[in-house]
């Protein structure tokens, strides 16, 4: 039974050896430096999270030159935007450390982040703006952003309700982890029951081919039942992870981190993707 998602690619051996190795560097880095990863760390990342997805749909639309494709496609792209990410990390670290100050690890990474994320985006409309038959592809991005919140706020709401606690320990970390996965499942109903995409990944696929044997899909599609099952995995993460990250803050913030990004990369991908269209 296949479980990963098709279109995959192993980079050609040169790539392969130099992410894992600029990977394995960067890594001992972050380990020597030992940083408290905070929950407004995680929050930081996000930009990067997006910039990843960003990345992959300009390498699908053929944006890159040749020689730089292979460190964008997937999964390869998820590495070299750690790699990235991580030149603003390390220094950051090093700088926070000498003036005793954890605070600009978050400042340093929000900041950069949110910078490429908005050249990313402009590049990404001005490549649009003379391709798009429609003007109505020049707003999937907006859209899909406003429509996450949207689902998120009244999701969290009811958690913090119910797990107000668990809510309290995740900190930021918690919002950022449902709206990822609302942004997902959103992305993902806007890409098959209004533009009409296929879908990659096999367990998506399968709750949607479901989604489509009830008695609504006439009405409501078949994305919906995806995007409901995000939110309420990812809302079952938050309770469960709440305990670590007060026990193992690092640790536990970390998992955070990951659990967004698995959420967050593959929606930003989506969008963009809406926006730029596949190569021709």
């Amino acid at each position: 039974m296949q479980i990963l998602p098709s279109g995959l690619v192993i980079p050609p051996l040169p790539y392969a050896v130099t992410l894992a190795v600029l990977t394995a560097a960067s890594v001992a880095g972050l380990y020597l430096l030992d940083p408290p990863v905070t929950s407004r760390q995680v929050l930081a990342l996000a930009p990067w999270m997006i910039a990843g997805g960003a990345f992959h749909a300009f390498e699908q639309a053929g944006l890159f030159p040749t020689v730089l494709r292979p460190f964008f496609a997937a999964p390869a792209v998820y590495v070299t935007t750690f790699l990235l990410a991580a030149a603003v990390w390390l220094p950051s670290v090093i700088r926070a450390q000498m003036l005793d100050d954890t605070g600009r690890i978050a400042r340093y990474l929000g900041f950069f982040g949110t910078a490429l994320v908005l050249a990313l985006t402009g590049v990404a409309y001005a490549f649009a703006a003379g391709r798009v038959d429609s003007t109505t592809a020049l707003v999937w991005l907006p859209v899909g952003f406003l429509g996450a919140g949207v689902l998120t706020a009244p999701v969290y709401y009811l958690l913090a309700l119910k797990w107000t606690a668990a809510v309290d320990r995740a900190g930021v970390a918690g919002p950022l982890v449902v709206f990822a996965h609302a942004l997902d499942g959103f992305s993902t109903a806007i890409g098959v029951d209004v533009i009409g995409t296929g879908e990659r990944t096999p367990i998506p696929r399968r709750i949607m081919d479901f989604a489509e044997t009830l008695p609504t899909y006439p009405y409501v599609g078949k994305g919906w039942l995806f995007a409901v099952v995000k939110l309420v995995v990812a809302a079952g993460i938050v309770v469960l992870l709440a305990d670590l990250v007060e026990d193992e803050p690092t640790q536990g913030n970390l998992l955070f981190a990951f659990v967004a990004a698995v959420g967050m990369g593959p929606a930003a991908n989506n969008l963009f993707l809406f926006l730029i269209g596949p190569a021709i």
